[in-house]
């Protein structure tokens, strides 16, 4: 009997990463899996244009936030039923959340981003991307540049109230 050890297992996932091949986990929205081409993924046309709306409505309002509540009150909702790895379903509205995870993967771009040595790498997927890269740059451009766009980060700016009294006691004595 063979028995295959850990670095043989992560060894050939990373193989399969460095070639492009989707190596299992929940499948992005807007794909769906190849059974008869293991680590393909095909595009779920319906849910795709979802993804797609989800881009240009962030582009357009400026906001994660402002973007997840454009797409609720127009009505955009996806399948709750996940594909691949994961337990949980999905919520199916928007969420700032949600929508951030789905506008940071880079694998709407038809990118397959893995680990190697713990630097992290990508490789030109084996899926069709859903998003032109142009679009998804600037998507990342403007997500970078919204990073606490109004809460600048200093030793003094508390989230709560109790924070800033707990801190200024403290200091007392």
């Amino acid at each position: 009997m063979l028995f295959f050890t850990d670095k043989r297992v992560s060894v050939n996932i990373q193989a399969r990463a460095s070639r492009g091949l989707y190596n299992g986990g929940p499948v992005p929205l807007g794909y769906k899996l190849i059974p008869e081409k293991h680590g393909y993924l095909a595009i779920e046309e319906d849910q795709a244009q979802i993804v797609r709306t989800a881009f240009q409505a962030f582009l357009k309002e400026g906001s994660i936030s402002l973007a997840a509540k454009w797409l609720n009150a127009n009505g955009y909702r996806y399948k709750r039923q996940m594909e691949g790895g994961g337990t949980a379903p999905r919520l199916g509205h928007f969420t700032a959340t949600n929508l951030h995870y789905i506008l940071r993967n880079p694998s709407y771009a038809g990118i397959k981003v893995y680990r190697d040595h713990g630097e992290e790498k990508e490789a030109k997927a084996v899926w069709e991307a859903i998003i032109d890269p142009d679009t998804f740059q600037r998507v990342q451009s403007q997500l970078t540049k919204n990073y606490r766009r109004k809460r600048p980060h200093t030793e003094t700016r508390y989230p709560f109230l109790i924070a800033g009294i707990a801190y200024a006691a403290s200091s007392l004595g």
